[in-house]
């Protein structure tokens, strides 16, 4: 019979998880009470340019019987700031979930991947629309935030990809966001193992923003198998265009 072995080396995740019962609670469904870290208005990604003295929150929800993908409300105002749209999506999937009318026909995009292209619109002025593209080929599905009127490299502001287990040495889903098309990294996202939360940390390892699905989405998912509501919280002096272009 094989012996197993005594000292099976662990990761600083799994030594966390065995020194602090909060941490495992974070590693399953997130922190309940994000504890953001104010921030310096010149560090960071800046985009446009949208800072809060206070911790501000938006929240996102998927769109119904529309041709959007997503709104981003302002909470305080109720206003929309941003929405998202990639062609080919039909507005009338949900009426028609077995296709038998055929309406996604009548919608379909020729040619590319169009489920990872997508354009998204500002609704308001201190926002910029800006669009987000597929890299051509990528191994780990890197994403570039674009300008939305600009044209060749000089036009990405970020680029998003996803990081390898063996890379990150987490059994949580990490993600790395660079400057531009291939620069170094200036902020990385924490998924919880639920997929409920998910946290932008920057170079110094401080969340500065997290995302999080609201407890009415919670009990959708349960119950009908997707919630799609979910709150955005981002700390002072972090640029909020800059987090929502992520997120």
């Amino acid at each position: 019979m094989a012996k197993v072995p005594q000292n099976v080396p662990m990761t600083a995740e799994m030594q966390q998880m065995a020194n602090d019962p909060n941490f495992i609670v974070e590693f399953a469904v997130g922190a309940p009470v994000p504890d953001l870290v104010p921030q310096s208005k010149d560090s960071g990604i800046k985009i446009s340019g949208v800072y809060f003295e206070k911790t501000k929150r938006y929240i996102m929800k998927s769109c119904h019987l529309s041709k959007d993908d997503v709104r981003i409300l302002d909470v305080y105002t109720g206003k929309v700031v941003l929405v998202s749209h990639h062609p080919g999506k039909n507005p009338y999937e949900s009426l028609d979930p077995l296709g038998l009318g055929n309406t996604d026909a009548q919608h379909a995009v020729q040619g590319g991947e169009w489920e990872s292209s997508c354009d998204v619109t500002a609704r308001d002025r201190s926002m910029p629309s800006f669009k987000i593209r597929p890299k051509s080929i990528s191994r780990h599905g890197r994403q570039y935030i674009k300008k939305m009127h600009g044209q060749g490299d000089n036009s990405i502001i970020m680029n998003i990809g996803k990081k390898s287990k063996l890379s990150t040495q987490s059994m949580r889903p990490h993600f790395e966001v660079g400057i531009g098309k291939d620069g170094s990294d200036a902020y990385t996202i924490v998924a919880d193992m639920m997929e409920r939360t998910f946290t932008i940390r920057n170079d110094k390892d401080e969340v500065i923003a997290q995302v999080a699905k609201t407890t009415k989405a919670m009990i959708q998912t349960a119950v009908l198998g997707s919630g799609s509501e979910s709150t955005i919280d981002i700390a002072p002096g972090v640029d909020c265009s800059t987090m929502l272009a992520i997120v």
